[in-house]
C-alpha cells in the first residue's frame, strides 16, 4: 500500500470546515432577523395604558382599545386572555367604535394606569344600551354583567347604560376585558367611556333633563294635536298624533328607558322594540305624508309611497322569520328613503299648496336628523351626544313646524269649503230659477208662453243646448266669477268632420238626426256645471269651470272617442261621424273670453289640418 496523501485530505477538511462555518453564520443571521421582527411586532402590538385621573368626564378610550371579533360566539374569557387568541387583539379600525349591523360577539381589552398617589374609584361605561349581554372581566375581581337581557337588580349599577365600577390602587396597572354580545343581530357599537362617579351622575342628571324635555314637548304636541284633530275630524291629525307617539317610543327604546320602565324582563320585546317602533314611526310618517299632501292626485307618487309601506312590512316579516339583521338593514334603508320626502312637499307647493311650506321646512330638518342617525347606525360617523340626540331634537323642531303646517291646512280647507259652498249656492240659484220657471209655466198660459219664448231664446231648437247668444252670455258670467276668485277655466271648441257630406248624401233630415245623436252622446260625458252651446251649424263650444288644461284635454279626448264609437241607424243605413277638437286654457287675468275661444278655434283648425278626428291644445302664440 502507498502512503496516503495527507495534504489533500487536510485541504478537503478545511473546505468542509469553512462550509459548515458559513452555514452556521447564515442560520444565526436568519434567527437574528426573525427575533428582530418578532420584537418589532411585539412593540407594534404593545398596548399603551390609559392614564386615569380624578377629573374623568366621559373620556373616550379611542385607539387605546384593542378588540377581538368572535363570529362564532364561542370564546371564553380564559381563552381570549391566553395565547393564541390574546395575540389576535387589534386596535379599533381607524379608531371607529361602530361595526354596523351584525351578530358577532366583540371582546374589548384596555390597559389602565393610576399615576396618582391615591387609589381611584371610577366607572367604565358601555353607553350603547341595546346590547343583550355586557360582561366585564378583570383579574382578581368577580365578573359583572349588564345588557338589556339582564334585570336592573342584577347589574352592578342600575343605569340605562352598562356601568362597571372599578377601584384602581395608587400606581397600579390594570387590564379589563369587556364582552359585548347579542342573542339576535343588532348595532355593534363598541364605544367605551371613563367617568369619575361625580362626573357621571352629573352627566346622568343632564341626560335625564334633555330626554325629559324631548318627551315633554312630544306629549304636548300629542295632546294639542289630538284635541284639534278630534274637533276638526281631519285624518291628517290622527296620523300625525300617532306618528309623534311612535317617535317617542323610539326615543325610549334607544335611550334604554323603555326597557327600564316599560318592558324590563321581556327579552323578546327588548329585541323586537327597535324594529317595531322604528318601522312604525316610518310607516306613520309615510301615511301622514300621503294624507297631508294628498298624493292620490298623482298615481305614480302614491304607488311609490305605498311601496315604502310594503318595505316596512317586509322589515317586520324578516324579523319574525329570524332575519333580525336584514330587518334592521331594511328599516335603515326605509329611513334613508324618507330623506326625499321634502321633495314631495316642494312638488305640492309648486302646484299652489301654500300649506306645504311648513311641511317642507319641518321635514327637511327631520330628514337631516334621520340621515345623521342612519350614518351613525351603519358606523359612518361616530356615536356621541350630538349624533345620539339629533333625531329627537329634529323631531321636536319638525313637530312644531308640522303643527303650523296643519294649521295652514285648516285655513286652506276652509277657503276651499267657502269656494265650493259659493259654487253650490250659484248652482242652487240656477236650479231655483229653472224650478220657478216650470212652476210659472203651470199657473198661467201666458207665463208659459213667455217662459217658453225665453227658453227658446237661450237654447238651440234642434239640439236643446245653449244657442250662441246664451252661451256667450252665461260664459261671460262664469268667466267673471273665475277672474274674481282666480279659478282655472278651460274652453273646448268642437267641429264635426265632413258633416256636409252627410247632408249632401243622405239629406238634411238624416243630418239632423246624426247631429242630435252626436249632441246626446257628448252631453252624457260633459258635467252639469259645464256650459255647452251650439256656435254654428256643426260647431259647438264647451266652457269648463274649475278645470286646467290637462283635465280639459283629457275630457276632449273622451268626447272624441265617444263620437268615434257612435253609430246612427237610419233605416238600414249605419252612419258614423268624427269630430276635431281645439282646447285652450283661459288666462283669466290677461285675456278675454273671446280671445281664449279664438285660440281654441285656431287649435281646432290645426286639428283639421292634421287629419281630423284629433285633439289639439292651444298655446300662447295661437290667435286669429
Amino acid at each position: 500500500m502507498g502512503i496516503p496523501d495527507f495534504s489533500r485530505i487536510n485541504s478537503r477538511w478545511k473546505i468542509s470546515h469553512r462550509l459548515r462555518t458559513g452555514l452556521c453564520y447564515e442560520y444565526l443571521e436568519r434567527i437574528f432577523v426573525l427575533l428582530f421582527f418578532l420584537f418589532i411586532s411585539a412593540v407594534c402590538q404593545a398596548q399603551s395604558p390609559i392614564k386615569l385621573s380624578s377629573t374623568m368626564a366621559g373620556v373616550g378610550t379611542g385607539m387605546n382599545v384593542f378588540y377581538l371579533e368572535d363570529a362564532s360566539q364561542t370564546y371564553t374569557w380564559e381563552q381570549v386572555k391566553s395565547a393564541p387568541l390574546s395575540s389576535h387583539f387589534a386596535p379599533l379600525p381607524k379608531g371607529k367604535s361602530n361595526f354596523g349591523i351584525g351578530g358577532a360577539d366583540y371582546w374589548l381589552r384596555i390597559d389602565l394606569k393610576n399615576n396618582s398617589k391615591a387609589a381611584l374609584s371610577w366607572f367604565l361605561e358601555v353607553p350603547h344600551p341595546n346590547w343583550d349581554f355586557v360582561t366585564f372581566y378583570m383579574d382578581g375581581a368577580a365578573s359583572q354583567v349588564g345588557g338589556d337581557h339582564v334585570p336592573f337588580g342584577e347589574r352592578a349599577i342600575a343605569a340605562e347604560s352598562n356601568l362597571y365600577p372599578v377601584n384602581t390602587p395608587a400606581g397600579a396597572v390594570q387590564r379589563i376585558w369587556v364582552k359585548l354580545s347579542y342573542a339576535l343581530p343588532g348595532k355593534a357599537e363598541t364605544q367605551l367611556l371613563l367617568w369619575t362617579p361625580d362626573a357621571f351622575f352629573q352627566h346622568y342628571a343632564k341626560r335625564y333633563f334633555v330626554i325629559g324635555t324631548f318627551l315633554g314637548i312630544g306629549l304636548l304636541l300629542v295632546f294639542s294635536n289630538f284635541l284639534i284633530g278630534y274637533s276638526t275630524r281631519l285624518p291628517e291629525y290622527k296620523w300625525y298624533t300617532l306618528y309623534i307617539m311612535a317617535a317617542m317610543m323610539v326615543l325610549l327604546t334607544n335611550t334604554g328607558l323603555g326597557y327600564r320602565y316599560l318592558w324590563q324582563g321581556y327579552n323578546w320585546f327588548a329585541d323586537f322594540a327597535p324594529i317595531l317602533f322604528g318601522v312604525l314611526t316610518l310607516v306613520l310618517a309615510t301615511q301622514f305624508t300621503r294624507c297631508f299632501l294628498n298624493t292620490r292626485e298623482s298615481l305614480i307618487i302614491d304607488r311609490l309611497l305605498q311601496g315604502l309601506l310594503v318595505l316596512g312590512g317586509l322589515a317586520v316579516l324578516c324579523y319574525f322569520l329570524g332575519g333580525r339583521e336584514y330587518a334592521l338593514k331594511l328599516a335603515l334603508f326605509y329611513a334613508l328613503l324618507t330623506v326625499l320626502f321634502p321633495l314631495l312637499g316642494i312638488w305640492q307647493y309648486k302646484k299652489g299648496r301654500e300649506d306645504a311650506r311648513f311641511y317642507v321646512l319641518g321635514w327637511s330638518i327631520w330628514s337631516l336628523a334621520v340621515f345623521i342617525a342612519v350614518m351613525r347606525n351603519i358606523g359612518f360617523i361616530p356615536a356621541d351626544f350630538v349624533t345620539n340626540f339629533s333625531p329627537p331634537l329634529g323631531l321636536c323642531i319638525e313637530g312644531v313646524l308640522l303643527s303650523l303646517a296643519l294649521a295652514d291646512r285648516i285655513n286652506y280647507l276652509t277657503q276651499e269649503k267657502d269656494r265650493v259652498e259659493l259654487q253650490h249656492i250659484q248652482h242652487l240659484q240656477q236650479e231655483q230659477v229653472m224650478l220657478e220657471r216650470q212652476v210659472s209655466e203651470r199657473t198661467v198660459e201666458l207665463e208659459k208662453a213667455m217662459q217658453k219664448a225665453e227658453l227658446l231664446a237661450q237654447t238651440d231648437s234642434l239640439t236643446g243646448v245653449l244657442n250662441r247668444r246664451a252661451f256667450y252670455e252665461f260664459s261671460e258670467k262664469e268667466f267673471s266669477s273665475a277672474r274674481r276668485f282666480e279659478e282655472p277655466v278651460a274652453v273646448v271648441m268642437i267641429d264635426l268632420d265632413m258633416f256636409k257630406r252627410v247632408n249632401d248624401n243622405y239629406g238634411h233630415a238624416t243630418g239632423d238626426r246624426v247631429l242630435i245623436a252626436a249632441i246626446s252622446t257628448l252631453k252624457t260625458i260633459i258635467r252639469n256645471m259645464d256650459l255647452f252651446g251650439r256656435i254654428g251649424g256643426e260647431e259647438f263650444a264647451v266652457l269648463l269651470p274649475q278645470t286646467n288644461l290637462h283635465d280639459a284635454t283629457e275630457l276632449a279626448e273622451r268626447l272624441r272617442e265617444a263620437l268615434a264609437k257612435m253609430e246612427v241607424k237610419v233605416g238600414e243605413l249605419i252612419i258614423t261621424v268624427t269630430a276635431s277638437f281645439g282646447v285652450a286654457f283661459v288666462d283669466v287675468k290677461n285675456e278675454s273670453l273671446a280671445d281664449s275661444m279664438s285660440r281654441a278655434d285656431v287649435a281646432l283648425y290645426r286639428a283639421k289640418f292634421r287629419g281630423r278626428n284629433c285633439v289639439e291644445q292651444a298655446d300662447g302664440s295661437d290667435c286669429l
